[in-house]
C-alpha cells in the first residue's frame, strides 16, 4: 500500500472505536418520541422517493429468492 493509503487505514483504525462510542451514546441517549419521530420521518421520505407498489411484494421476493438458489 502506498503511504497516504496506510496513514488512512491507521487513521481508521484509531477512529473507528471513539466514532463507534459516539454513536452508542446518541442511541442512548436520543429520547424515544425523538428517535421515533426520525424514524417515521426517514420511512416517509424513502416512500416519497419511491412510491409503494399496490402489491405485497410477494411475486417479486419469490423472484429474489429464486436467484439466491
Amino acid at each position: 500500500m502506498s503511504d497516504p493509503l496506510n496513514q488512512f487505514v491507521e487513521n481508521w483504525r484509531a477512529v473507528g472505536p471513539l466514532l463507534e462510542a459516539m454513536r452508542e451514546r446518541d442511541l442512548i441517549d436520543t429520547p424515544l418520541p425523538v428517535a421515533m419521530a426520525q424514524l417515521a420521518d426517514m420511512v416517509d421520505s424513502a416512500i416519497f422517493l419511491k412510491p409503494l407498489l399496490p402489491s405485497s411484494g410477494m411475486v417479486e421476493m419469490q423472484q429474489v429468492l429464486a436467484r439466491l438458489r
